[in-house]
């Protein structure tokens, strides 16, 4: 059984798979398994796939019918036999040290996750890292991953592809198939809930290659503002689970509201020009509100009072039309 089991979800990546998969295979820390998990993909993603698998047995592939990135890793993790489990997505690159350093970490400290930094590069290129990082610097350890979060306001990373896992943390916790673009946000919060103990460096481990064709950056959608609003309905769903931190989780959920229908929205794109897509946020906070969802009290003042005027606009928009 190897040590650590790497999930990546595969979708239509023929352009930047072979990098992603190159960064993988010339890991300092070999002791690993990788669950590639072809996810319909309709380009040459899966010969790319398979020419690795030939190449070196720690590859693994696995097809599903197109069903999106949650209930790929999903099924990734059922296949996977590692210890811990680590992810990556198609197209970014690990740094040759990701591994060992996160592994180190996590067993030096006896830890249930062990986090690491990370770098935005655009382009079609791949990713050069500096050489030669080091295993001890900048450590943070935390016995409540959560709170010191959440609460403590600590720098903790919150993207899965950040962090390596004990894998029995994720025996009771899925990617929602509810969240296609956002899927780690709520599997995160929820892994925080449940750690004991987390450890992180401020090495920057893994690079996020930034393209116009990703989830988040495609144009906002109404069927976008549908998944914000199931991420807001899971959260509370969370909070009753963990009614200890149901507080700190009306807040979470508040904030996620504001930002993901607020913040992304006005500086982006003009009401006159996306007059449904306004509309459409309104109606949505508003459900929100009525099903106790969303509390605009749990924001702080600046927030509500911009809050307010946002949807005041909205309102005026449409009584004008």
């Amino acid at each position: 059984m190897p040590k650590i089991s790497i999930i990546i979800p595969v979708y239509n990546a023929e352009k930047y798979l072979e990098m992603t998969l190159n960064s993988v295979r010339t890991q300092t820390f070999t002791d690993y398994e990788v669950i590639c998990m072809n996810d319909g993909s309709t380009d040459k993603s899966l010969q790319i796939l398979e020419k690795f698998a030939k190449q070196d047995n720690r590859f693994k592939i696995y097809s599903q019918s197109n069903a999106g990135g949650s209930e790929a890793r999903n099924n990734a993790i059922k296949k996977a036999t590692g210890e811990y489990i680590a992810f990556l997505d198609n197209d970014d690159i690990y740094h040759p040290n990701y591994l060992e350093i996160l592994f180190y970490n996590i067993e030096n400290y006896e830890a249930d996750v062990s986090c690491c930094s990370y770098v935005r590069f655009e382009g079609e290129e791949d990713y050069k890292f500096n050489q030669d990082k080091d295993t001890k610097k900048g450590i943070f350890v935390s016995e409540n991953p959560f709170i010191d979060k959440f609460k403590r306001k600590k720098k903790i990373e919150t993207l899965m592809w950040t962090k390596l896992y004990k894998k029995e943390l994720l025996q009771e916790i899925k990617f929602s198939e509810k969240l296609p673009a956002i899927n780690d946000i709520l599997f995160n919060v929820e892994i925080l809930l449940k750690s004991k103990k987390l450890v992180q460096t401020k090495e920057k481990l893994i690079a996020y290659r930034i393209i116009p064709t990703s989830q988040t950056m495609k144009k906002l959608t109404l069927n976008r503002l549908e998944e914000y609003r199931n991420l807001a309905i899971e959260l509370k769903q969370l909070s009753k689970r963990y009614e200890k931190y149901n507080n700190i989780i009306e807040k979470i959920t508040a904030n996620y509201i504001y930002g993901m229908y607020v913040t992304e929205v006005k500086d982006k794109y003009k009401i006159a020009d996306e007059p449904e897509l306004y509309k459409k946020i309104a109606q949505n906070i508003a459900a929100l509100k009525e099903q106790k969802i969303f509390n605009p009290q749990k924001l702080k003042l600046s927030r509500q009072i911009q809050l307010f005027f946002f949807l005041r606009k909205i309102k005026k928009t449409n009584e004008a039309e």
